[in-house]
């Protein structure tokens, strides 16, 4: 199980973590000064690290009899948007403070667009390098 663990898409959704804390925090609270916007993008890149890791274990666990391309992206962007709206949801309950159902709304909206367009981007990226290799592959095997 643990060598279908790809570590480049836990990476990527620090990434998307990061993306995701610099779009809320700018689109919630002006920015004060430049260290607190700092310290809440880093801590959504961890947070974003954090939902990576558990949405590759769960794709590691699906059998391999559904690894078609289409069914693979569409479970993933799933498990991504369910497992990030139980986290959001999580910290809405338990923690930050002056947290409305209007801000929990707008994080929502910002995780779950930037989810859907990173997996699109994805998806596109994984159809245009497989043209490419299958055009490669039927050009050399042409007879000269």
């Amino acid at each position: 199980m643990l060598d279908r663990i790809n570590i480049m898409n836990i990476l990527f959704s620090f990434i998307i973590g990061l993306l995701i804390g610099m779009f809320a925090q700018i689109a919630l609270n002006p920015v004060q000064n430049l260290i607190s916007l700092l310290i809440c993008v880093f801590v959504s890149g961890i947070i974003g690290l954090f939902i990576g890791t558990v949405i590759e274990f769960v794709m590691a666990l699906l059998p391999l009899r559904i690894a078609r391309p289409a069914t693979y992206f569409l479970i993933n962007n799933l498990t991504a948007l369910f497992v990030t709206f139980v986290v959001i949801f999580t910290l809405y309950i338990y923690g930050v403070e002056n947290f409305t159902v209007r801000d929990l709304t707008i994080v929502l909206a910002i995780a779950f667009g930037t989810i859907i367009g990173a997996n699109i981007l994805d998806y596109w990226k994984y159809k245009r390098t497989n043209t490419k290799l299958m055009d490669y592959i039927e050009k050399r095997s042409r007879p000269k």
